[in-house]
Formats: structure tokens, C-alpha cells, sequence
């Protein structure tokens, strides 16, 4: 006998209207453009691996403060470790954020286009979105209107990412103080992308309480299969996040990778730093050769505006096993691509490929014109 409840009846108010975060479709196998991930995992696997085969402790909590973490993510950022909350990635570190500071019926900004998860997870802990879209296609924020709307007393939190995700923009640092200066909210500098930029918000944690600097380790370091991300903010503010997050919330794995990373690989971090630097800018020349607009990028993807093609050469790709983020449907990123900076055979790979595209599709323009 089927049950007379209505599932749909039970659900809560924000599961009956979440839309999840969309992945791009992807087989196994294919060459990944839109994750903004490095090409390469951290010379220190093996040796990370090697220390796990020897003495695993998988069976036990082995370290719930993640005091050794802490103190290497602080000596890495020239903080206190007492400034440092580790988190199950970036994106919990955004759950975090939205259940320290909203209540039902509370505010965040964002300024869209830009990382759609800030929105998903600060509506399911019941905020509501006050978006202050970029300026124009020059990815410029609006500071004098985020101040501005800060200053109604429902909103909490103002997201701003540094550079940004997908457009690649940044926000000055003279910029990003005002804002941190005269809002009346917490300000989340989203720094997922930092090393790529060179610039960071984190000397301002000196002067400014409602500061909050948020870190990966999925981008610059590599393991972003290990989900790790943390928190940097005044040691209070560092309390409330602690008590909030999840106790023993990141893998035993993921945290003694992550030290083993910091450990041993930060000059490793900074050559492969270069290395997508050198091929970013080769990428952007090859791209407006295309006859694309590249958008100027700070981070370790491009943002290519392909016009009304941009959907069909990201189906060509992807028929290639080659896939790109396509935002072409996206509100503000009409006909714009999102892609990944790669090793330089696989951008090589990527622009032969775009290459044949291209003429393909020229030619079939071409024929179609002579019928």
C-alpha cells in the first residue's frame, strides 16, 4: 500500500526552490577546461603517500583543532594561528559564514557575475540576496552602491571575490579597503585565486574587525580533491567559526595532505604559478587571433566572449572530449566561455583543436552561403 504523504508536502521551504550548482557533463577521460583547477598534483603526493602507507591513523580523530595546519596556513598567510579556521573547503567555509551572521530575513551582497555558490548556500541558511551587479563589461564593482545598501540594517555579509570568478576582474586594494571601512556589514574577501593576482587583502585583518578573508587549497596548491578551505579573521570572529563548523568536518587525509603540502611544495607553488602567468597571457593572444574577445584576467582562466557560436563550439569541443565552462546563457555573460589556464601541451592541445573548430565552422558558413 503506497503512503497517502506528500513528499513534495514535507520538503522545507528552501528545498522545494534550490536549484543546485551546475557542473559542466563530463565522461572520464576528458580534458577539463572548466573546473580552474592546476594541471599538475603536488610533487609531495608520493610522499605524502609513502607517510600513510607507513602510519595511517584513518582509525582515530587524530588532530580535532587541526593545530598543526592552523599554524603552517598561518605561517604561510603571516597571521596568528589563532586567525585560522579550517573548513571542508571554500564552500563550506561559505555555510559557515552564512550561519555565524544570518538570521531569517537578513541580506547578503554579491556582485553578480560572479561565484554562484555565496547565493546557494546563503539562501538555504535563509538570507536573501541583494545583488549589486559589476559595471558594464568592464567587471568594475560598484562601491559607492554596496556602501550604500550596507547600510540598511538587514544586511550582514558583502561578498567580494578577488580576483573574481568567471570574469577574472579585480578589485583594487584602495578599493576593497573603503568598502571594508565604511560598510555596515561583514566584509568576505573571497581570495581563492590570490597567488595568480599577487595582491592580497589579509594586512587589512589588522585594522578591520569585519574583515573575513576566505582561502582553497583546491586552486593554488593543487588538491582539490582533498576539500580543504579556511577562514581568516580576528581571533573572536575565529571562535564563532569554529564552534559553527563541523567538529573533525575535513578528512584525516585531506588535512595531513594539505600539511604535507605546505611543508614541501611552496616553491612548486610558485613555479606552476609562473608557468599558467606565461601561458595565460599566450592563451589570451591565440584566442583574440580567433577573432574572440579575451576579457583581461588576473586569475588562472580566461574569460572568452565567443558570440552567438559560443554554444556551438563548446558542443564541438566537448565532442572532442575537450570541455569549457559555458556561460553563454548566463545573465551578464551573453556568448561568454570560462576557460582554464592548463599545462602547455593541453592548451596546445585545446587551441589545435579550436583551430580545426573554427575552419569547420567556416566552412560550412561559407557553403551554406552559396546555396
Amino acid at each position: 500500500m503506497k503512503s497517502m504523504i506528500s513528499i513534495q508536502s514535507l520538503l522545507s521551504q528552501v528545498a522545494n526552490n534550490i536549484t543546485p550548482y551546475q557542473w559542466e557533463d563530463t565522461s572520464f577521460g576528458s580534458l577539463r577546461f572548466d573546473a580552474n583547477t592546476l594541471p599538475f598534483p603536488p610533487p609531495s603526493l608520493q610522499l605524502f603517500l609513502q607517510k600513510m602507507k607507513k602510519n595511517c591513523l584513518i582509525n582515530e580523530y587524530a588532530d580535532p583543532a587541526y593545530k598543526t595546519l592552523r599554524k603552517l596556513i598561518a605561517k604561510y598567510e603571516n597571521v596568528d594561528a589563532s586567525m585560522i579556521t579550517v573548513t571542508n573547503s571554500g564552500d563550506e567555509a561559505i555555510d559557515i559564514l552564512a550561519k555565524t551572521f544570518l538570521n531569517p530575513g537578513d541580506y547578503f551582497i554579491t556582485t553578480p557575475p560572479t561565484y554562484e555558490m555565496f547565493t546557494i548556500q546563503c539562501e538555504i541558511n535563509n538570507g536573501k540576496p541583494l545583488p549589486v551587479p559589476l559595471v558594464s563589461k568592464r567587471w568594475r564593482i560598484d562601491a559607492e552602491k554596496i556602501i550604500k545598501e550596507s547600510k540598511n540594517g538587514k544586511v550582514k555579509l558583502i561578498f567580494l571575490v578577488n580576483p573574481n570568478n568567471p570574469t577574472a576582474s579585480i578589485i583594487p586594494p584602495g578599493q576593497v579597503e573603503i568598502i571594508i571601512k565604511q560598510s555596515q556589514a561583514i566584509v568576505v574577501v573571497d581570495e581563492a585565486y590570490r597567488e595568480f593576482y599577487g595582491k592580497t587583502s589579509v594586512p587589512l585583518l589588522k585594522k578591520y574587525h569585519n574583515l573575513v578573508v576566505l582561502r582553497s587549497f583546491s586552486k593554488f596548491a593543487g588538491i582539490a580533491g582533498a576539500r580543504i578551505g579556511y577562514l581568516i579573521g580576528n581571533p573572536k570572529l575565529s571562535e564563532k567559526f569554529d564552534a559553527i563548523r563541523f567538529p573533525m568536518g575535513v578528512s584525516y587525509l585531506s588535512y595531513k595532505l594539505a600539511e604535507t603540502v605546505l611543508e614541501n611544495d611552496q616553491e612548486w607553488i610558485k613555479t606552476q604559478v609562473e608557468m599558467i602567468k606565461k601561458e595565460r597571457s599566450k592563451m589570451a593572444t591565440n584566442f583574440s587571433s580567433l577573432g574572440f574577445y579575451v576579457y583581461s584576467s588576473q586569475a588562472n582562466f580566461l574569460l572568452v566572449d565567443m558570440g552567438e557560436k559560443a554554444k556551438k563550439i563548446c558542443q564541438m569541443l566537448k565532442e572532442r572530449n575537450i570541455i569549457v565552462r559555458d556561460r553563454s546563457s548566463k545573465p551578464y555573460l551573453q556568448g561568454c566561455v570560462r576557460i582554464t589556464i592548463r599545462s602547455p601541451q593541453e592548451n596546445n592541445q585545446l587551441l589545435q583543436t579550436l583551430h580545426t573548430i573554427i575552419f569547420r565552422l567556416e566552412m560550412i558558413n561559407d557553403l551554406n552561403h552559396l546555396v
